[in-house]
């Protein structure tokens, strides 16, 4: 509440001044020359008012508006050099140096409105402590006001000193002498300084300091030769106005430039360019050949650059002359950051533009990268799900198409001696016929064979070792209800099996088909009898073998190949029941 009181109190602060500056006129008896003299000051009064409204408008939260709007309430006291009366013509007198540390200070602090270095800090004490020990002495003991300017017409009937203390001649003499040479060389330091300032600056921060800086230094060489000479004239006062007009030359110039950069970055962005493009095109549009871009990388909580480097982010002040500026998401969370000219902070409207494109061109970068992934995702899920309607294919209804190609080579052997068996054959076959199709449909429509949904496990293995084309016996033990995917790919993996020993045992061979759970581990084996070590059987590379190890690894399971040579050969699968297909 304190400081927004404050700041209203200096916004009319200036208009305060010129009323009663108005009022005091109003008492005289004006001529031309006091006319003009007001006019002159009211001007310069209205120029330094109206640009700290300016400032103030654009750059909220800097203290150079409030700056600005002091030096015009104490520009204002000029306009009472015209009174008769002795305190109010005093008070304009006394104040007018206290105008110029006012200016020193505008100047050396411009544009963030603080002083930055020590130099300056010194130059402004100095200043302040001239005014105090120097200037108000002298004043106190001189029955005149000394120290003339362009603005007074009385001299040298003018009226008397209202600070009079004691007449002391000499001392006031001393002191107004120590003023002027003390002044005139802080004056040069202050051109000096400003120089300095403008040499180190760089390229885009040239263009914002160049027209103040060069008002200033001129103001500050002026009234430095006027208090060595002593001779005052009205480029005294214009040189003042100078530094409004700079000021406001500035904002103007700031606006184009900022007009100009948003019209190359909408340009560069319609081109949706990449990281390493994306730097290039807010570099051109802002004219700051410097400009990095930094990345945030949450996993590593580091911030790297488009080639993957690891990017340390400066210290942000007009000493390293980098800022930075952060990008963030929806969240508020840091996406990256604009490392760029400390001079666009001058163009806070422009710098949150850019914050606010990169975030858009990051973000459709994501979602392109997003789409892409889902495109490579979605094909891999389709030749995913091509492979396993091709293994349930294989390990599924083309088992039964084997047998049932089997079983037609047998019946034609037997037709020629027992038409009986034959027909009995005929039978069996038209039974797996219909199981095939029946297992084509659901395997079309993605499901496990209806058996094993409908009967569960035990039921579906004991119907597949009555049908397989190798005399199987089974011993299946009650093992519950178990996921649908552990029970699929142990099913078929058995159907595998006990095709694979139909296939590759010798004549007369049988097979023992096993299911057991013990706690949470469900096993299932497929043995049967006679040599088979050069069979695809033993080939662990191959086809059938490779899909049961694929289906057992899915579900988080095992399968291993025992073999006795001469005697048996063991498929045996394990896997926890409470796994699931990953």
């Amino acid at each position: 509440m304190m400081v927004r009181w404050s700041a209203r109190l200096l916004a009319i602060l200036p208009g305060l001044a010129l009323a009663v500056a108005a009022i005091a006129l109003a008492r005289e008896h004006p001529s031309a020359d006091t006319v003009t003299n007001a006019i002159i000051n009211s001007l310069g009064v209205l120029m330094f008012w109206g640009i700290a409204i300016a400032i103030s408008l654009r750059y909220p939260t800097r203290p150079l508006g409030a700056l600005l709007y002091f030096l015009a309430g104490a520009f204002a006291l000029q306009v009472l050099v015209i009174s008769s009366d002795p305190i109010l013509f005093t008070l304009s007198r006394v104040a007018r140096p206290a105008v110029e540390v006012a200016a020193i200070w505008v100047m050396l602090a411009f544009p963030s409105g603080s002083l930055q270095g020590r130099r300056e800090k010194i130059i402004l004490l100095v200043g302040v402590l001239g005014l105090l020990l120097v200037w108000f002495p002298a004043v106190m003991s001189s029955q005149k006001i000394p120290l003339g300017g362009p603005f007074i017409l009385c001299h040298p009937d003018c009226p008397r000193n209202a600070l009079f203390v004691a007449d002391l001649p000499e001392l006031s003499k001393a002191l107004l002498i120590t003023f002027r040479t003390a002044g005139a060389g802080l004056l040069f330091a202050v051109a000096f300084v400003l120089f300095q300032r403008y040499r180190k600056a760089s390229r885009l921060m040239r263009r914002t300091l160049a027209p103040v800086l060069f008002a200033s230094i001129i103001r500050a060489l002026t009234v430095a030769v006027y208090l060595i000479l002593g001779e005052s004239t009205l480029i005294i006062g214009f040189t003042l106005w100078a530094i409004p007009l700079a000021l406001a030359l500035g904002l103007l110039r700031g606006r184009m430039y900022m007009a100009k950069a948003l019209q190359r970055l909408v340009s560069g962005l319609r081109g949706r360019p990449d990281m390493q493009t994306l730097r290039d095109v807010m570099a051109s549009a802002l004219e700051d050949e410097s400009l990095e871009l930094a990345f945030w990388v949450s996993e590593s909580a580091r911030w790297v650059d488009s080639q993957g480097r690891e990017v340390a982010l400066p210290a942000a002040n007009e000493k390293t002359g980098r800022a930075v500026t952060m990008v963030e998401d929806q969240r508020g969370l840091p996406i990256a950051a604009l490392i760029h000219d400390v001079a666009l902070l001058e163009e806070p409207t422009l710098v949150d533009a850019v914050a606010s494109s990169m975030q858009a061109a990051l973000e459709a970068h994501r979602m392109a990268a997003a789409l892409v992934d889902a495109r490579a995702s979605t094909a891999s899920a389709v030749e995913e799900e091509r492979h396993r309607i091709e293994r349930d294919l294989h390990d599924g209804a083309q088992q039964r198409l084997i047998a049932l190609r089997m079983k037609l080579a047998a019946t034609s052997r037997v037709l020629k001696y027992d038409v009986r068996r034959a027909a009995e054959l005929m039978r069996e076959m038209d039974a797996d016929v219909a199981a095939a199709f029946q297992e084509l449909r659901a395997f079309s429509h993605g499901m496990a064979p209806p058996l094993l949904v409908e009967r569960g496990l035990v039921v579906a293995l004991s119907e597949a070792a009555s049908c397989a084309a190798i005399p199987t016996r089974v011993a299946l033990d009650d093992v519950g209800q178990c996921d649908a995917g552990v029970t699929a790919a142990i099913y078929f993996c058995c159907l595998e099996a006990l095709q694979n020993a139909a296939k590759h045992a010798p004549a007369g061979s049988t097979a023992t088909l096993s299911l057991t759970r013990e706690g949470d581990q469900l096993s299932f084996c497929i043995a049967n009898d006679g040599d088979q070590t050069h069979t695809e059987q033993n080939d662990v590379s191959g086809h059938g073998l490779r899909n049961m190890r694929e289906r057992m690894a899915a579900i988080g399971g095992t399968l291993r190949i025992d073999r006795i040579p001469g005697q048996t050969f063991c498929v045996i699968g394990q896997v926890g029941v409470g796994r699931s297909i990953s």
